[in-house]
């Protein structure tokens, strides 16, 4: 009605926040299923497989965004019912604004990569209705047609950016790399605090699937413990690391030390006892 590429963007992008909330429905539900035979790591990576065709929807709204707003530049159409358009854009902003809130506080609370995706989605849609909404109002008073278009182009660009950052991260985790350094460094401290039980770790690896942290490393013990000594030691690790990371699965390879090291003598509990 109103003939603004602002607000037809706008719309194209909420559908999408549309599109995204129900894949996000789906998928969370799916990734939080056990593991079962076909799935023995779990169901994560379904998410971030989600958040990857999700963020490629917004890079294509985007293009389409653009496309309309150089059509616009060519042919440029006076705005109409500009009062209507800039009390949706309003009810826009207030509702994707609730709606982000409300997605942010369920991913804080559950660490699922598609719900802080689909909270991001409507953090850029408050952003774009916002920036609609100010352009309208400058156009009213300036009537200069040319700021529909690039309200249009500049929507355009931070959803570029919110979702490229968003593909670069799914590739990221699809492609199994470690956790970010801050995370392995507490992971690394969480260890350190344990070196009295133990003699040292190596070959540490780290990676994430959905909202679950996978974390596998080899931990050198005094060969003349036993089983069930070293298997504590591995559950106070585990248990540690449950408290500090929501959902976590630790895999941990037990060796026992040589017998000819001298650091076995000094260091082992075992030993310092006797």
């Amino acid at each position: 009605m109103s003939h603004s590429v602002g607000v037809l963007s706008e719309a194209l992008h909420s559908f999408l926040d549309l599109i995204s909330a129900a894949v996000s429905f789906f998928t969370v539900r799916e990734a939080g299923k056990p593991a079962d035979e076909d799935h023995p790591f779990g169901h994560g990576k379904i998410e971030t497989l989600s958040s990857l065709f999700e963020s490629l929807l917004l890079s294509g709204a985007a293009g389409v965004m653009v496309y309309e707003g150089i059509d616009h530049l060519r042919h440029p159409k006076a705005i109409e019912y500009e009062g209507l358009a800039i009390g949706v854009m309003i009810v826009s902003l207030v509702v994707s604004f609730m709606t982000y809130r409300h997605n942010l506080s369920a991913a804080e609370k559950t660490d699922s990569s598609a719900l802080h995706l689909n909270a991001l989605h409507f953090l850029s849609d408050v952003v774009a209705s916002f920036g609609v909404l100010v352009g309208f109002i400058l156009l009213e008073w300036t009537e200069w047609l040319f700021l529909d278009p690039i309200i249009a182009f500049a929507v355009a660009a931070y959803i570029l950016s919110v979702s490229g950052k968003q593909v670069k991260k799914a590739l990221l985790e699809l492609s199994d790399m470690q956790l970010p350094e801050e995370e392995v460094y507490q992971i690394r401290k969480i260890l350190e605090s344990h070196r009295d039980s133990m003699i040292e770790v190596h070959d540490l690896r780290t990676r994430r699937s959905g909202s679950t942290r996978h974390i596998d490393f080899h931990m050198v013990v005094c060969g003349q413990i036993s089983v069930e000594n070293s298997h504590e030691v591995c559950d106070r690790l585990e248990a540690e690391m449950n408290q500090f990371f929501p959902q976590v699965s630790v895999n941990i390879h037990v060796e026992p030390c040589e017998k000819e090291q001298t650091l076995c003598y000094k260091t082992c509990p075992h030993y310092r006892k006797k």
